[in-house]
């Protein structure tokens, strides 16, 4: 039971050189002149394409590395791969995604999957006369030098994101638009402190209490300068404190992802027609909102997002969650491309409405395949960017539904590269495959040493915790309810794991031992992950 009870908590959290070209091509310009004019300065930043990695695994930084880092290299983006596209593909400008994110707006980039527009907040976009010169030097085969060209620079693109200039909470938030319908539930972030030059990932807990099901069928989300993405959790540990802080503070065990919200750079969610997903009543959400400063002085922001609501009248299909898991694993230090491989048998007939991959910062390929029958497999889902993954996964969504069968078998395959000097395993690097399924039945996990789904009910039966227990000092074995929220003012001790098993108390997940855990209890440790357990319940 503790395994398994781990493996559903730590879940939660959820829950990217050839044509070198030697002198001047004729009129078209080089590498080396782009480069100067228009990549070191506007992309080689800290926070953005800058340093010995950059995002998505490409810098701009060194002039040669980074040559030879675009020429003939395919994308982290899992959309552009599957569309045939190089970073930079020599001799072929329409083939090229660095061309994409550079020219394409931000309407055609979302409708692709291709993420943010480039580049993104303070720094100008390179204008025509700069489009046509990268253009130019693309279908003249990329040679690494040519003629020199005259830069100019578009406006920022600020149609990605919302201007403002208050200073406020309710200054901020006068700056987005309306809500488009009354249907449509607004929650809002507090303000958000970026330091100059940096990335951010902020976690901030939304004071909306959920007093029923909310049944979602669209979530749009609205950033301000800098903005990147913005994404959809609810948290199982609910808490009343709620300061912004970035994501690696928070308790991630206890968060599972629900949906992408958009922002500059990620996915709007819109379900097909008559689906839903839903946040059941008594979870907290949560938004996550990342963030590039590229400036050199201090900003705020605000999120915005818009959560689209059907009513249970409505005839709808509730979709819930499904997860194949593999936790059981360890990354030797300094291992390249190590690779594990879980295959998960269903045993009841489904469709599925979405699917996404996630690892964390080593993963440098995710793979989810059907194999029907025994037959050759079918690919669904491909990515080579674990920060990606961790943060702003593509998200495959089927319209019709995929439907499977009893007997067919959801594969997935993880491959990390260790660059640290100890193992990794669950849940410092992660292999899962998250899904929405239907007909809703529960939360189903297929972890490492499960042939099937497994339903986490969360159904309250006779198990550990009663009634008028309060639990230790620190609060491990309070009773609690799966919609009371009891958990929340309860300090460390603040998941309530009523929600998914037959057991109802609280306690606080990711212990490193006993003492952690208060008088009685005791820390119980899986390789998925670790809780603290009062005694009595063995």
């Amino acid at each position: 039971m503790i395994r398994r009870l781990v493996l559903a908590i730590i879940f939660l959290s959820m829950v990217a050189c050839s044509t070198e070209g030697t002198g001047p091509s004729g009129s078209a310009p080089g590498y080396k002149q782009l480069h100067e004019a228009i990549f070191a300065p506007n992309c080689a930043n800290s926070a953005c394409h800058g340093g010995d990695l950059g995002i998505g695994g490409l810098s701009f930084e060194g002039l040669e590395s980074s040559y030879a880092a675009l020429i003939d290299i395919v994308p982290t983006n899992s959309p552009a791969q599957q569309d045939g596209l190089k970073r930079v593909d020599p001799g072929n400008p329409d083939g090229s995604f660095l061309l994409r994110k550079l020219a394409w707006n931000s309407d055609q980039l979302n409708a692709h999957g291709y993420g943010a527009f480039m580049p993104m907040a303070a720094f100008p976009a390179p204008g025509p006369n700069s489009l046509e010169a990268i253009r130019q030097w693309i279908e003249a085969g990329a040679p690494m030098d040519g003629s020199d060209f005259a830069v100019d620079e578009a406006n920022p693109d600020e149609e990605n994101y919302v201007a403002c200039d208050g200073t406020t909470e309710e200054e901020l938030r006068a700056c987005f638009p309306a809500p488009a319908g009354e249907d449509r539930l607004r929650i809002y972030t507090p303000i958000l402190h970026l330091e100059p030059g940096t990335e951010h990932l902020i976690c901030s807990r939304i004071d909306v209490d959920i007093e029923e099901d909310l049944l979602i069928s669209r979530a749009e989300g609205f950033q301000m300068n800098g903005g990147h993405h913005a994404a959809i959790y609810v948290s199982m540990a609910a808490s009343n404190d709620f300061e912004p802080i970035e994501c690696d503070q928070i308790d991630m065990g206890a968060m599972r992802f629900v949906t992408g919200a958009g922002g500059a750079g990620g996915q709007d969610l819109t379900v097909p027609d008559g689906v839903a997903l839903r946040i059941s009543k008594g979870q907290q959400i949560i938004v996550q909102s990342h963030y590039i400063n590229t400036t050199l002085e201090p900003q705020i922001a605000m999120d915005a997002i818009d959560l689209n609501l059907v009513s249970s009248d409505d005839d709808l299909v509730i979709a819930d969650s499904l997860a194949v898991i593999d936790s059981d694993f360890q990354v030797p230090a300094g291992a390249e491309e190590y690779e594990r491989v879980k295959t998960c048998t269903l045993d009841q007939e489904i469709d599925l409405h979405l699917l996404l991959g996630h690892t964390h910062d080593y993963g440098v390929l995710f793979r989810a395949e059907l194999i029907r029958d025994g037959g050759e497999p079918e690919e669904l889902y491909t990515a080579t960017d674990g920060p990606t993954l961790r943060d702003n996964p593509a998200i495959t969504t089927y319209d019709p539904p995929l439907h499977l069968m009893p007997g067919d078998q959801l594969r997935i395959t993880c491959r990390w590269t260790n660059t640290t000097d100890h193992d990794l395993g669950w849940p410092e690097e992660m292999c899962v495959a998250f899904s929405y399924y239907s007909p809703a039945a529960g939360f189903l996990i297929c972890d490492t040493a499960d042939e099937y789904p497994v339903l986490i009910t969360g159904e309250a039966t006779d198990g550990c915790g009663q009634p008028g227990d309060l639990g230790n000092e620190l609060g491990i074995g309070l009773y609690c309810t799966p919609e009371g929220n009891e958990c929340a003012d309860n300090g460390e001790a603040n998941f309530c794991i009523a929600a998914f098993s037959s057991h109802n108390y609280c306690t606080k997940i990711l212990c490193q031992d006993d003492s952690e855990c208060g008088t009685g209890a005791h820390c119980a440790t899986e390789s998925a992950g670790s809780a603290c357990v009062p005694d009595y319940c063995d």
